[in-house]
């Protein structure tokens, strides 16, 4: 199937790699259909775009967490393991959402909501964590960036 995307033109991809959120995602419920985007081509970045199906103009630049932050630590309660059908802990994707103004080296992710999606059933959610040390607007680039806990 093609797709139109804003960052790299029209790009063809296999219609098992379209990622269903049932509900959407908070502020674009009624977009449900998605594909994960590498970066960059070679798929070494831990940058992705989240592009709709449906609409161009909405696109998600995600980020791996756990290469910035080591000790970035997520628990899924059992109702959001049984919606996304997770079957095993390596069948999950964490990527959170990332806000860049200006230079990227000012960029910050939301810990507090990752983006959850099982790999295998093609299902995804944002999920919002119970832990007070997550921020929304958490640096990307920082000195000590083993831990994503503010003093």
């Amino acid at each position: 199937m093609k797709i139109q995307t804003e960052q790299f033109g029209e790009v063809e991809l296999a219609k098992d790699r379209v990622i269903t959120f049932d509900k959407g995602i908070p502020g674009f419920e009624e977009v449900k259909d998605y594909v994960l985007i590498p970066a960059d081509a070679e798929g070494e970045s831990p940058f992705f775009f989240l592009q709709s199906v449906e609409q161009v103009e909405v696109s998600f630049f995600l980020v791996d967490p756990f290469t910035f932050f080591k000790d970035y630590d997520i628990k899924l309660e059992e109702q959001m393991v049984e919606r996304l059908q997770l079957e095993e802990p390596t069948d999950a994707i964490v990527l959170t959402t990332v806000t860049v103004k200006g230079d990227i080296s000012s960029a910050t992710t939301n810990l507090k909501a990752p983006l959850v999606i099982n790999n295998k059933k093609q299902r995804g959610m944002q999920i919002v964590l119970n832990n007070k040390d997550y921020q929304i607007k958490q640096a990307l680039f920082q000195a000590d960036n083993t831990a994503a806990r503010q003093v």
